[in-house]
């Protein structure tokens, strides 16, 4: 079935559909989807001078008859292993035409191949699965520490587990942090002067990255919508096809109170203890479970196990926790075999030293 895939990328014409859409002047809705960099940071306004502002701009500009609505889904600090259970509620219920997927950064810290070919074949199914005329792009970006394989003539990791997804499902790719790298290498600029910190660019370094973006899309300006391909096969095993969030509240746990305050604007309420001692049970189906939860400068520990597993220890606080409060994430377990689960935590009585307190705050459970 690997071959169904080669044969989409063969065809070409990958943003046929886009292109005809901007052709006629139809509506055009784009999705970003990624993280801290597709969000803009480091940029002197994200909204204008971030590499996607930029394209949105491109578009509109381009093709003024057709309004061109942008969908910015991106989380910093947050990889595809968390994008493949939020992105029906982020992204997908605004129904994108046109779909930017930008991970390869975040993945390449958790340096997982299985998991990170789970989550970036999740996504691309359930885009398809919610608008098979959806059009997908795979956009590499790049920091300082991810680099040296290209001064081997090689790519990333990540980049190159991202692109066997892409292969298989036939999807274009931009590798705009290989065009940041080169020109670094051609004295065009430095980390210091492209970049505010060595991975988030700066206004210089995204204008850097749009520039790319627009010579993709201006070569791509011509396709042509290619006849619809059955979606093939997975290429692995429990891809996170289904992956969701589940609202906390829906938990069994006594001693929990249920708190209208939004998970730092990410989900609209929350599950809270700290005394502890307090325990909490979640029965879910599926085979991967995870916390939607939030780091906070009095974030607590847990202790957790699955269907009576050994204990393991986890704690919603890390040392970012004392600059600002964040909605992260925590997946547990993500090759259970699939069927009938129940997860346990208790809150622990030690914290991290830092920690202000033993607060546990969970939005969501990961599902899949």
């Amino acid at each position: 079935m690997a071959n169904a895939g080669a044969a989409r990328a063969a065809s070409g014409n990958e943003l046929g559909r886009t292109m005809e859409r901007l052709r006629r002047g139809q509506p055009l809705v784009v999705g970003y989807f990624g993280g801290s960099i597709t969000e803009g940071g480091g940029a002197s306004d994200a909204s204008k001078t971030s590499w996607r502002a930029r394209t949105t701009a491109w578009l509109r500009e381009t093709f003024p008859k057709s309004a061109v609505a942008e969908v910015n889904a991106a989380i910093g600090g947050t990889g595809s292993d968390l994008g493949a259970f939020r992105l029906e509620r982020d992204l997908l219920k605004r129904r994108p035409d046109l779909v930017f997927l930008e991970f390869a950064v975040n993945d390449h810290g958790a340096n997982h191949e299985d998991r990170t070919l789970r989550a970036m074949e999740g996504i691309v199914r359930q885009i398809y699965r919610a608008n098979p005329a959806a059009e997908i792009v795979f956009v590499y970006t790049a920091t300082k520490a991810t680099v040296a394989p290209y001064e081997q003539g090689s790519v990333p990791n990540t980049v190159a587990w991202h692109q066997r997804v892409a292969g298989h499902y036939g999807l274009a790719s931009i590798n705009v942090g290989k065009t940041l790298w080169q020109a670094i290498r051609d004295n065009k600029g430095t980390w210091e002067t492209l970049t505010t910190d060595t991975v988030h660019p700066n206004d210089a370094g995204y204008a850097v990255y749009a520039e790319d973006v627009r010579q993709f899309l201006l070569r791509h300006r011509d396709d042509r919508p290619r006849p619809a391909a059955r979606m093939p096969a997975p290429l692995v095993k429990n891809p996170l096809e289904n992956g969701r969030l589940v609202d906390a509240w829906e938990a069994r746990a006594p001693g929990w109170r249920k708190e209208e305050q939004s998970l730092a604007g990410r989900f609209p309420h929350r599950l809270a203890g700290s005394t502890p001692g307090t325990e909490l049970r979640f029965r879910f189906t599926g085979t991967a479970i995870g916390l939607y939860w939030l780091i906070a400068p009095d974030s607590g520990d847990i202790e957790w196990s699955i269907d009576g597993s050994a204990p393991r220890r986890a704690s919603s606080w890390d040392r970012y926790a004392l600059q600002f409060t964040r909605a992260n994430y925590l997946l547990l377990r993500d090759d259970l075999a699939h069927g009938e689960h129940e997860l346990r935590l208790r809150i622990l009585p030690d914290k991290q030293p830092e920690s202000k307190g033993t607060w546990v705050r969970i939005g969501a459970f990961l599902v899949n």
